[in-house]
């Protein structure tokens, strides 16, 4: 009768008489002592344990059988083997019989060692909370819901300047805090009384007066409730962030670690219970189990191969028949397909059968797999390109690097930089979205040049890169840049629009170019930099003579920024001379700049470092006043012509610039004409647009220059109502003969007629051109034929001499 009462506790269960012998056991409770049943009947604790603790248990039965009262009590029991558990007995006396005859005392012991170890570890992290709060760096403050401070740690009585035993409620925020962060306070406090986490940083002045920028995180406290009782801030002192950061860190990884102990022993206990029979007859299920498999009463006493015939081969057999096989306990986890969840399985054998703890850890595996998913995913995203999904600049160096490692004596490496001739006018004309979907398609044509070997990234902008580890010639990776250029000239159809762009390419070469990933790559740009100043689609290989170019480069930069100050530059003036009455109308100011040891320095050599660095603000504004001032010592109404930048409309303010001139140099604005080339238009051209139009209503007018030479110079036309239009000189040099420059010509002087538009050439330097331009309707030239440019003095000289004819 005892066996079918007990047998089935998972629970160690001990029968004794009154003369303390052993007279029934359960399958657990002979696991616990380690000894088969027939071994212990009759014999008493004495006979099993230490003589200490025998004596004790002993003890504790005589006093059950005297009062007849349960007794609950822990000791530690010593195995055969010299193992030590701690457990809880829980005696009392039960009277089977009728005549009271006999009397027997139940022991039900439980194992509580997992149970004390969790206390130990919960006692360890409180221990260690509570030094992380003493120790830490941070201010933390504990307040009421009034915002009240109620606890305070050391660190933060530093900041509020209050002693160790003073009220923290003296230290309010206001204490250290500027009344101008108010708002901010309150807005976080009251969402911490809502329940919610807030984070603001502030400056503060601390008692030692000195200041310094927290980061504040202001957290709900709830009690068991979910009630918001108090509100947890945490002042981190940001001024010095690095080392704060460290220390907090490594504070939270260490309670990061307790607490995964505490979690591991907290979770070791499994919820579901099966017992089976030798025939895996279902015999026990409790409620979760139950609950979780979807079983009712039903299934007591089937086979489990029977509720799950497709595992009857599978992994759960497997294991279960191992288990039984060894008899050991064997704990595994396995996807029970039928319900599509996982499961945690304890299997553990017993005289009976099995008994099998099992709980779904379904959430923790997704979890797991989710959170491998989105490491995986940072990864990939911190070194790789939003837009194009190619390895960004990080991932770049990591792999330039590991192939300059890998190179062999016998091989070149070469890196190939290149950037798109165009793709700003694409991407300010279109927008953004047209210019993102262009520089995707650039990608993919781009792809079938890495090869297998090869890698190719995107730096950020338009700018790219080709890595090629194993180039047997330089003569290949020229090619390759030529194949590219090819390939990114031809158009390309973005959903219905048909835009054209082009390429520049650098390369370098290791070891020449350097040894290390960034030496490759500045090389590569140096090379790159060459290019693009040698025209659109275009290539250079880096030489180290480049480096003594850049370096060139940069100190003129550097003279020009004082060019102004030392009177280094100078203003010229060319004349346009009307043709149907041989009179100058204008003079174009043209800059000049006459270094004191280089000598006269070109402007198309210092104008592009203008434009790289931003001076041409600066040298705009001077051309500007200069031009008007000399302009308005000039006979009659002949006006002065002033190139503008594109940099001018967007750093400068124009507007203003041109009305000061105008009215610093007394000159008529209607004398005043501004030549602008098509990159104005491109470039922000609403807002340009209403610049233009703002000096218009100066009386001033505008000049395109250079037409002909862009892809949307007559678009521009109806944009914007030009009072002139000048032919660039590259369609005048092969004047009179060639048949394609005659037609564009004769093209241009049409449109202005159509227009009412004044058509002007430029570079005119020969009689035959003069004749050809003239026939065909053109109002005005300019060039060496009628006066090579003038410096000031000299041109108020030519305009009296020649009067206005």
């Amino acid at each position: 009768m005892l066996n079918a009462i007990f047998a089935g506790f998972r629970h160690p269960v001990i029968v004794k008489d009154e003369q303390f012998r052993f007279v029934y056991l359960n399958p657990p409770a002979c696991t616990m002592l380690r000894r088969p049943l027939a071994e212990v009947i009759g014999k008493t604790d004495h006979d099993f344990l230490p003589r200490e603790e025998a004596d004790a248990v002993v003890a504790v039965d005589r006093s059950v059988f005297a009062t007849g009262e349960e007794r609950v009590f822990e000791e530690t029991i010593t195995s055969p083997q010299g193992s030590r558990t701690l457990v809880t007995h829980k005696h009392c006396v039960v009277l089977p019989d009728v005549d009271q005859l006999r009397r027997f005392l139940i022991a039900m012991i439980t194992d509580v060692t997992q149970l004390r170890e969790a206390e130990r570890v919960l006692r360890e992290g409180e221990a260690l909370i509570r030094s992380m709060f003493e120790s830490s760096p941070d201010c933390v403050r504990l307040l009421d819901l009034t915002e009240k401070p109620l606890l305070m740690n050391p660190a933060g009585r530093e900041i509020f300047g209050l002693s160790e035993d003073a009220d923290p409620g003296e230290a309010r925020w206001e204490r250290v805090v500027a009344p101008e962060h108010a708002p901010a306070i309150q807005a976080a406090f009251s969402r911490a009384r809502a329940g919610k986490r807030a984070r603001f940083e502030l400056t503060i002045t601390a008692h030692d007066g000195k200041v310094r920028c927290m980061d504040v995180i202001a957290s709900p406290v709830v009690d068991k409730e979910g009630k918001v009782v108090r509100i947890l801030t945490i002042w981190r002192d940001i001024t010095e962030a690095q080392a704060a950061r460290d220390v907090t860190e490594s504070a939270l990884r260490a309670a990061e670690k307790a607490a995964d102990r505490l979690a591991s022993v907290l979770e070791s206990t499994l919820d579901c219970v099966w017992v089976v029979d030798h025939d895996w007859r279902l015999t026990y299920m409790n409620t979760k189990a139950r609950r979780l498999l979807g079983l009712g009463d039903e299934a007591i006493g089937q086979s489990i191969w029977h509720l799950y015939p497709e595992e009857v081969d599978g992994a759960f057999a497997a294991q279960y028949r191992k288990a039984v096989a060894t008899r050991e306990s064997i704990t595994f986890e396995e996807y029970l397909a039928s319900l599509g969840i996982w499961l945690e399985v304890q299997a553990a054998p017993t005289e009976e059968g099995l008994s099998i703890f099992f709980r779904d850890i379904s959430d923790r595996r997704r979890a797991e797999q989710e959170r491998f998913q989105a490491q995986t995913q940072i990864v990939h995203m911190s070194r790789h390109d939003a837009l194009t999904n190619l390895p960004n600049r990080v991932l770049t160096r990591e792999r330039l690097e590991w192939a300059l490692a890998d190179m062999k004596p016998d091989t070149l490496l070469a890196i190939l930089i290149l950037d798109l001739d165009g793709f700003k006018s694409v991407n300010d004309a279109y927008g953004h979205p047209v210019g993102d979907l262009l520089l995707r398609r650039v990608a993919d044509r781009l792809r079938a040049f890495a090869g297998e070997a090869g890698t190719l990234a995107r730096l950020g902008g338009d700018e790219f890169v080709l890595i090629q580890p194993a180039v047997a010639h330089r003569d290949e990776a020229d090619r390759l840049a030529e194949q590219i250029i090819r390939t990114l000239d031809e158009p390309f159809d973005l959903e219905g629009l048909s835009v054209t762009i082009g390429a520049s390419v650098g390369i370098a070469f290791a070891p020449e170019g350097g040894n290390t990933a960034d030496q490759l790559i500045r090389a590569a740009d140096v090379a790159l930099y060459r290019a693009k100043s040698g025209g659109r689609s275009t290539y250079r290989r880096y030489v180290d003579s480049m480096d003594a170019s850049v370096q060139a480069g940069q100190e003129l930069k550097v003279a020009l920024k004082g060019a102004i100050e030392r009177r280094e530059l100078e203003l010229y003036f060319q004349p346009q001379i009307e043709l149907a009455s041989n009179k100058v109308t204008c003079c174009e100011a043209l800059i000049r700049w006459r270094h004191p040891v280089k000598g006269m320095i070109s402007p198309a050599e210092f104008i592009p470092l203008a434009e790289e660095s931003g001076l041409i603000i600066p040298i705009g504004e001077w051309v500007l006043y200069t031009a008007c001032r000399e302009a308005a010592a000039w006979p009659g109404d002949i006006g002065v012509a002033v190139n503008l930048s594109s940099l001018q409309f967007k750093k400068g303010d124009l507007v203003r610039t041109v009305s000061a001139a105008l009215g610093a140099s007394g000159l008529a604005a209607s004398r005043l004409q501004l030549e602008i080339t098509e990159s104005v238009m491109l470039d922000e051209s609403d807002t340009n647009l209403r610049i233009l139009q703002e000096i218009r209503r100066l009386g001033v007018t505008f000049a395109m220059d250079d037409f002909g030479t862009g892809y949307s110079s007559l678009g521009y036309l109806r944009t914007f109502p030009f009072d002139k239009i000048k032919v660039d000189r590259g369609f005048i040099s092969d004047l009179p003969d060639g048949r394609e420059s005659l037609a564009i010509v004769r093209a241009v002087a049409g449109i202005g007629r159509s227009l009412g538009i004044t058509t002007t050439v430029e570079g005119v330097e020969t009689q035959a051109q003069l004749d050809v331009i003239h026939a065909e309707g053109f109002d005005e030239a300019q060039g060496y034929l009628f006066s090579r440019p003038l410096p000031a003095s000299d041109i108020v000289e030519f305009l009296r001499t020649a009067g206005t004819r």
